[in-house]
């Protein structure tokens, strides 16, 4: 069960081909699971359900799409979805395992702090504006606990 767990080792949620591979710092893991599974699982483990958590970020920030996934304030552990959930492929970046990020093209690759890089199609705006919208959701858990 400890693998299931996102924690301060967390870098990286990807889904691809029907798993889920948790990168951490040291390793990554191949879990079995749906990826909203997953993520209901931790968000249940630090006290709150993905639903709530998505709830509070598109009230909180005024959004409605590719919400940062608060998994635990306590923890510090917010989830930068770089495209919909629905997707059957997506990438989940840890706000605070980000260490650099460069466009080619039409390709954005995202360095990690353990020095893993993804590599997405996605523009450097885009990516910038979720990274502010994570931002945003954890000054206001911040404040809340102020």
């Amino acid at each position: 069960m400890t693998n299931f767990i996102i924690n301060n080792e967390t870098v990286a949620v990807l889904k691809k081909n029907k798993k889920i591979i948790k990168y951490n710092v040291d390793n990554y893991e191949v879990i079995n699971k749906n990826l909203n599974s997953f993520l209901d699982f931790n968000c249940l483990y630090y006290g709150s359900s993905l639903k709530g958590r998505i709830k509070y970020a598109k009230l909180i920030l005024n959004i409605s799409y590719k919400c940062p996934i608060l998994i635990s304030e306590k923890e510090n552990l917010i989830l930068i979805p770089l495209n919909s959930l629905k997707n059957e492929e997506t990438i989940l970046i840890m706000l605070n395992k980000i260490k650099d990020y460069q466009e080619n093209g039409d390709m954005l690759s995202i360095t990690c702090v353990n020095n893993q890089v993804f590599s997405v199609k996605l523009s450097k705006y885009s990516f910038e504006k979720s990274i502010i919208n994570a931002l945003k959701l954890n000054n206001q858990i911040k404040w809340l606990n102020y």
